[in-house]
């Protein structure tokens, strides 16, 4: 499962081991003034839309790069149960994060605070 957590002025989320290889990196680092809203979601895995990069089991969980062809680029480490947090970003390599998180709430509360 993703962590993520706020360095200085950025947001670092940090992949699995198991993760890494569909979503091709080992962490993603973005200042919070890139971020346009930070909200829990329910069902994450429906929230993904078009062609994909990456892993996913259906029902189960998705990690990689969702949106091809939509013109909108999901960076995505979701599972079916628990917290969710949907990140949209202003500008990039991607538009969205999609993370399961275990502390979802208090992060979403904080990135608010802080962007």
């Amino acid at each position: 499962m993703a962590t993520a957590e706020i360095v200085g002025d950025g947001l670092r989320v940090r992949f699995a081991r198991w993760e890494r290889f569909a979503v091709r990196r080992e962490e993603i680092t973005f200042p919070l003034a890139r971020v346009q809203t930070a909200e829990l979601v329910g069902n994450p895995l429906a929230r993904t839309r078009g062609g994909r990069i990456g892993m996913l089991v259906s029902g189960v969980f998705k990690v990689g790069v969702w949106g091809l062809g939509t013109g909108t680029r999901q960076l995505v480490s979701a599972r079916r149960r628990g917290p969710a947090l949907r990140i949209v970003l202003d500008g990039g390599k991607f538009d969205e994060l999609l993370l399961s998180l275990p502390d979802a709430a208090a992060l979403a509360d904080a990135i608010k605070a802080r962007a």
